[in-house]
């Protein structure tokens, strides 16, 4: 760019030295003129026989006239031949103009596009501002509701009576630990805020003689291949068409690989309410007052839905001295356990290998903690 702005300078000056010289060249040729013309004039003046007064003293005017026509002619040659070095200071000059003009021309050119695009930033923060006075007056709307709501409650809560605190309840920490040697284990069951004492060992003896007595009945029904064993599902629904009970639960059977087990569901509002817990005189205490401490301790099984009533039940039973424990179970969690006896479901397995090496025995683990 700089090679091709330099060339185009260079062009103009030759332009204007080709100008100034052609008009040097013109008045030269009319000065030539102007003299061939005087001199033609004088010769005829000297060849005419007969001056003509009038007429010399218009050629006399012409002369004059073509005298000061040459002294302007000189004096405008005399300014377009400047000298070199005035030539020279004149081409400086003008190339220092056109730097200055193009340095000019530039910062001008910056100026315009900085201020461009700072129009185009100030379009495009208007157009965010508007859409943020949108979202602002939305916003406003939303905070001017809750604040409403805010003082509705705040009137509300100023017009309610303040409610009667009730009594701290006291509960011990935690002391995990396994049960004294000999000590067995009588089971709660803490659901629908109620606690259900389970007694599990006559209903397992009852289902027991049952299951034996059903199997030798009804040998033919459930045994249609004696390499098949019993047929478990048969079993199973015979069984429960009678299905068992006592004071707290309903009891069902189920097919637990060959062993027939036992799923025990608690009756609606057939266990101990908190009332009757806190009651000194109660059933519920004189059934725990049956129980030896020595010999039994608690365990419960405590779903979601009954924290208060295994809290109030374990007052009761540190009151009374007895050891306890308890264990959480999720909201879907039933109860079971198994029969035992003779019976089983499907083909016998295979006997054992009597060449098959006896593995170790287990070394003894350590005691769970069963009490809190």
């Amino acid at each position: 760019m700089a090679k091709r702005k330099g060339a185009e300078e260079d062009e103009g000056l030759d332009s204007l030295l080709d100008t100034m010289f052609n008009v040097v060249g013109i008045l030269i040729i009319v000065l030539v003129v102007v003299q061939l013309g005087m001199q033609e004039s004088v010769k005829q003046i000297a060849n005419s026989m007969r001056v003509d007064p009038l007429a010399l003293e218009q050629l006399i005017k012409d002369l004059e006239e073509a005298q000061k026509e040459k002294l302007k002619v000189e004096s405008d040659l005399k300014e377009l031949n400047p000298d070199e070095q005035d030539l020279e200071a004149l081409i400086k000059r003008l190339q220092s103009e056109s730097i200055a003009k193009e340095a000019i021309l530039k910062s001008q050119q910056g100026a315009l596009d900085k201020a461009l695009i700072a129009q185009k930033d100030a379009l495009e923060m208007a157009k965010k501002a508007e859409a943020n006075k949108e979202q602002r007056e939305k916003l406003s709307s939303e905070l001017n509701s809750m604040i409403d709501q805010i003082a509705k409650l705040e009137a509300t809560l100023d017009d309610t009576p303040p409610r009667a605190q009730k009594p701290a309840k006291i509960v011990n920490l935690p002391d995990p630990r396994p049960a004294p040697e000999g000590i067995k284990e009588a089971t709660f069951l803490c659901v629908g805020n109620q606690v259900y004492p389970i007694i599990d060992e006559p209903l397992r003896d009852a289902a027991r003689k049952r299951t034996e007595y059903q199997a030798e009945r009804g040998m033919r029904k459930y045994v249609s291949d004696p390499k098949k064993g019993i047929d478990a599902e048969k079993f199973v629904k015979d069984f429960n068409e009678r299905p068992m009970t006592d004071d707290y639960f309903r009891i069902s059977m189920y097919a637990a690989g060959r062993d027939p087990r036992l799923r025990l569901e608690p009756k609606e509002d057939q266990g101990f309410k908190i009332a009757e817990i806190q009651n000194p005189r109660s059933r519920f205490r004189r059934l725990l007052s049956q129980v030896d401490p020595t010999k039994f301790y608690f365990k419960f099984i405590v779903l979601p839905d009954s924290y208060e009533a295994y809290v109030e039940t374990r007052h009761v039973t540190d009151e009374m001295g007895y050891l306890a424990g308890w264990t959480p179970v999720d909201a879907n969690w039933t109860y079971t356990t198994w029969v035992g006896g003779k019976v089983k479901f499907g083909p016998e397995p295979p006997p054992p290998d009597p060449n098959a090496p006896k593995p170790p025995p287990k070394p003894a683990g350590p005691k769970p903690n069963v009490l809190d």
